[in-house]
């Protein structure tokens, strides 16, 4: 436990007192009081970038007290500023600014935020790719899908890709070629999306991808809720790969495919214990469902 000396306790309560004024003129400026609010980006002990997501949190750039903010950061030149922070060495201080550029929507900066995404520390490639996801729009889309082709699947990526990319891009770049790593990536990010224009390219990939493809088109068709796919995944089951078996197994729960109730007892005592694992999981999911629709 850390002893809070005398200086901590004065610096904390001189950090308090900033960050309040900086709420109140933040405050004033997106209720349309005030058209000027200076941000202290050297202060490494106030977190401006939270106070600005206060702020913005699940408001669109259109909303008007996003656009009057960014407005008046751009009149006193504060926008600028955290756009050349993020070039500053550092980390904090880049961290910082992408979360600020993310919380603005400013589009103009996705540039810069992409190419932190190749930053060695974690917490800076982290900000990049959510201040991104943000953003949204074909051009943070297109940057964190060139990322996953240099640094391979990531999480973070993909669920920032998931809620960057506008309507149709991600199904449409799965129809198209793309490097060994991005088109699982797409696979994942369009289950996430839960688009149903996404079920064609993932029924292609199921028939016609890799292993790893294939696995992943299963499971995305089951968190979208394809119920026309589910012939298609049963046929699955017989696959040599087990992981696609697997695979094809949870998404049949997930859909609640009951046609399919046979088959999945078969899986009941498949040569792989993970795949009788998850039949055994998706038969009572299934029996479940029949008990809540007696």
């Amino acid at each position: 436990m850390r002893i809070a000396t005398p200086a901590r306790v004065v610096r904390d309560a001189q950090t308090g007192v900033r960050r309040s004024a900086l709420r109140r003129d933040l405050h004033a400026v997106v209720s349309g009081k005030s058209g000027a609010v200076a941000l202290d980006l050297d202060n490494t002990h106030l977190d401006v970038a939270s106070v600005i997501e206060e702020f913005t949190f699940r408001k669109s750039m259109q909303s008007a007290p996003v656009q009057r903010l960014v407005v008046a950061l751009k009149k006193n030149g504060a926008a600028d500023g955290v756009v050349e922070r993020l070039a500053a060495k550092s980390p904090q201080q880049r961290v910082q600014s992408a979360r600020i550029v993310g919380a603005l929507r400013m589009y103009e900066a996705v540039p810069w935020v992409a190419q932190l995404l190749d930053s060695r520390d974690r917490s800076v490639s982290d900000a990049a790719a959510r201040a991104l996801g943000r953003i949204g729009g074909t051009g943070s889309a297109r940057a964190l899908i060139k990322a996953i082709s240099r640094k391979g699947l990531n999480r973070r990526l993909v669920a920032e890709l998931a809620r960057a990319a506008p309507d149709l891009l991600v199904e449409s770049a799965l129809a198209e070629p793309q490097p060994q790593s991005v088109r699982p990536a797409l696979a994942i990010a369009a289950g996430l999306r839960r688009r149903r224009a996404a079920v064609g390219p993932l029924i292609a990939l199921l028939e016609n991808g890799s292993r790893r493809e294939r696995v992943i088109s299963c499971r995305a068709l089951g968190w979208i809720g394809a119920r026309n796919a589910v012939p298609i995944i049963a046929a699955a089951l017989q696959d040599r790969d087990w992981k696609i078996r697997m695979s094809a197994v949870k998404a049949l729960g997930a859909l609640r495919a009951r046609t399919v109730k046979d088959d999945l007892r078969y899986l009941q005592i498949d040569r792989n214990a993970r795949v009788r694992k998850a039949a055994n999981m998706a038969l009572a999911r299934l029996n479940r469902g029949n008990a809540h629709g007696a």
